[in-house]
Parts: structure tokens; sequence; C-alpha cells
């Protein structure tokens, strides 16, 4: 039995006597088969990143993943990762909201609010604040180059004077069209008030000088002073509720969601390389017998060879169709401020 299966697999993908000494895996058609599977799972997932952003599990894997990769940028060049703090998800989430319900993309409000309330609403009793917006993207990578690229988001993204970090991302109508809005924002509170993530506390004391933010605008003492604790509880509570309405209930739902957010395409592209290098050792086996054993160099089957290298060539194009390109051929109104 094991003997009947190795030659099988020897005809399959060796040059032997029994196919002529050309493998019937190139010879065959099942190499414009995969070509076309390949192309199909490439751009199999353009819509649900079209569609994504209109789901509740949208908005806590964007959240997710933009601190995770904030953190990753900020670790890269030696500063300290910055702790969620839940007072910032819900200035956040007012300030998003706030956006949304007046139809505005701005730091300040058309009726001049600026960024600080948000923060006061909260009682978040910060030293040094910032903020980061974006507006019409489709998932997270895209978003954090995009800060990474414009010299003041970046450097509110790598101020080593903020400790803490809150995000929201909500979805609604702007400007008569649906989409999706983002807020960072970065805090360093006063010494000792600090609770970061889920009740865990944290204290972490701020440098005593703050580097020059485009972003960062330096709040006046009226705008400083804390809300009140009934304005917090108010605020936890319409955030919390908010979240807890968009929450997918579904574990396997999310589970799918996630992978095909984070993990899809780094498996097709790990599909798409390795399939290469294996096409492209068979094809090197082949011709090198062909040249050196079977022919003397000559040549046989020069319409498979053609074929096997067309092959190759689509692949070697898909290589480049990474997740960021294939995102970049959705339409979308992409901004950040």
């Amino acid at each position: 039995m094991a003997d009947i299966l190795f030659s099988k697999l020897k005809c399959l993908f060796l040059p032997c006597a029994e196919n002529k000494y050309y493998p019937k895996f190139l010879k065959s058609g099942f190499l414009y088969y995969f070509a076309i599977l390949l192309l199909v799972l490439e751009f199999a997932a353009v819509p649900f990143f079209a569609y994504l952003p209109k789901t509740g599990f949208f908005a806590d894997l964007t959240k997710t993943s933009l601190i995770q990769l904030a953190n990753s940028a900020r670790q890269s060049l030696g500063y300290q990762p910055l702790a969620e703090n839940q007072k910032l998800d819900q200035s956040a989430y007012l300030k998003a909201k706030d956006m949304l319900d007046k139809d505005y993309f701005a730091h300040n409000s058309p009726g001049g609010t600026t960024p600080w309330f948000w923060f006061q609403e909260t009682g978040y009793d910060y030293k040094y604040a910032g903020e980061n917006l974006a507006i019409g993207f489709l998932e997270s990578e895209e978003v954090n180059q995009a800060w990474l690229d414009s010299p003041s988001h970046r450097k509110n993204i790598l101020n080593a004077n903020y400790s803490e970090i809150g995000l929201a991302v909500v979805s609604g109508e702007f400007q008569g069209r649906q989409t999706t809005v983002v807020v960072q924002l970065f805090g360093s509170p006063q010494a000792g008030l600090s609770i970061a993530g889920m009740g865990e506390a944290k204290n972490t004391p701020a440098p005593q000088e703050s580097a020059p933010v485009e972003n960062q605008i330096s709040p006046s003492p009226e705008e400083a002073k804390l809300a009140s604790s009934d304005k917090e509880e108010e605020a936890a509570k319409t955030v919390l509720s908010a979240q807890n309405e968009a929450a997918p209930k579904n574990d396997f739902a999310t589970g799918l969601v996630s992978f095909f957010a984070s993990d899809y395409y780094n498996l097709i592209q790990n599909i798409i390389f390795g399939s290469l290098i294996f096409v492209l050792l068979l094809l090197t086996n082949a011709v090198l017998f062909d040249i050196f054993v079977y022919r003397a160099y000559e040549i046989q089957y020069k319409d498979v060879l053609l074929k096997t290298l067309g092959f190759c060539l689509i692949l070697a194009i898909l290589l480049h169709f990474d997740k960021g390109s294939i995102i970049q051929l959705i339409p979308h109104d992409f901004r950040i401020y």
C-alpha cells in the first residue's frame, strides 16, 4: 500500500519514466484552478471590510487594536506603554457622540467646546492631555499609520509625558451618510489620582514639562475644574449602557470576525508564498532534470514551462496585495484631525 502511494506521489511531483520525466502536477490543469482559487481568496474579504464598520464587533476590535498599535510604536522607541483608563474611555465616547450628534469633525465644537471639557465631564484630573481624531476608516492599521505619518498626531502617540490612554469608536450618521469616528485621548493625571484599566490602581508621576504637541492645547483654569460626581456617574452610565448594547454576544461570531479582521490576510499571504516556493521548486527540479538527464540541454513541454512561469507570476503579484492594499481598493472617505 505504501509503495503504491509513493509511486503515485512520485508521478505527481517528480520527473520519472512513468510521467515521461515531467511531473503531472505541472502538466495538469490544476495550476489554473489553483490560481483562480487564490485570486478569489485574496479578494474574498473585501465585502467583509466594507460591511464590518457597520457591525457591533468593529468598535471593540478597533479600540483594542489601536491601543496595542500605539503601545507597540511607543515601546519600539523605548517609551513606556500607555495604560487604558476607564474615565478617558468615557471622555472619548462622549466626544465622539457629540461630533456625530452635532455633525462636526474637529477638536473644538461649533459652539466652542474644547476637548478638555470632556475630560471634566468624567472627572479626569489631568496634568497633560492630548487628542487624536479619525473618521471614515475601515481598519485599525490604516488609522494608526495615518496618525504616525502626521507629525502632530505622532507627537501625541509618542509623547513621554502621557501615561494613560482612552479610546472610543462610534458609528453613526455624519453629513448625511453612515460612517465611523474614533477619538483617541491621552492623559497624565495629577499624581496619585489615576485609576487605570478596570479598577486597577496605577500611580504614575508625570513629568514637570510637556513637549510641544500641535494637538495639545493648554486648558484654561476654568476648564481644568473637575466635574461634579453627578456628572461623572451620568457619563459612566451613558457609556456603559452604549457599550453593553453594542457588545457582541456570540463568542464564536466574535472569534470569526476577529480572525477575518486580523489573521485572515496573513494566512492567505503565507499560503500564496508557500505555494510559490513549492511550484518553483518543482519546476526547477523538472527543468534541470530535463536539461541534464533526459533530453540533454533541450527543454521539452515548453508550453508547460510557460504555464508554470505564468502561475508563478500571478502568485508574485498577489504577494504585493496585502491587507493595506486591499483596503485602499474599497471606496471610503478617510480623514484624521
